[in-house]
């Protein structure tokens, strides 16, 4: 009952498929190729980086504090790059002080820190939250969806 499948098998399984799914699957590397390279040269999800050079210029920034921290294990126990840190800083503008919690994960967090804001210092930000964007999920999705359109229209059905 062994049903592994020898890689010349394998070779001869997906050649097996038609031109559709080839041409799919080279629209998907393609459309891949050039996300990364958008998003190298600053033109996709690139929001984040601009932001924090507007805020530095305009001089928006403000130095915070560690009061406190802590952290949670992940899976596996016993690991310190598994650990969620989690720190609450405090900084002070304009005579006002407020705090802000930022989560690293596998690294404790500094003892000061520099914080940005583009139009109020309610809403601050750092370095570290800089490359944290929910949509960037996209760039592995798209691909995937070019494929799928690229393969039907040529005529493949699943």
């Amino acid at each position: 009952m062994n049903e592994r499948v020898t890689l010349s098998e394998a070779f001869e399984i997906l050649a097996g498929y038609g031109p559709a799914v080839w041409l799919g699957v080279l629209a998907a590397i393609a459309t891949f190729i050039i996300e990364v390279v958008l998003c190298t040269k600053g033109i996709l999800f690139a929001g984040g980086e601009q932001k924090l050079k507007r805020a530095k210029k305009d001089g928006k920034f403000v130095l915070g504090t560690l009061k406190d921290s802590w952290y949670k294990e992940r899976e596996p126990e016993k690991k310190t790059a598994n650990r969620l840190y989690t720190g609450i800083y405090e900084y002070t503008v304009d005579g006002v002080t407020r705090k802000k919690q930022l989560i690293l994960s596998g690294r404790k967090p500094p003892r000061t820190l520099y914080f940005y804001y583009t139009s109020t210092p309610k809403h601050v930000f750092s370095e570290y939250d800089v490359g944290k964007n929910p949509l960037k999920i996209l760039i592995y999705i798209i691909p995937v969806l070019v494929a799928f359109a690229v393969m039907t229209a040529l005529g493949f059905r699943p």
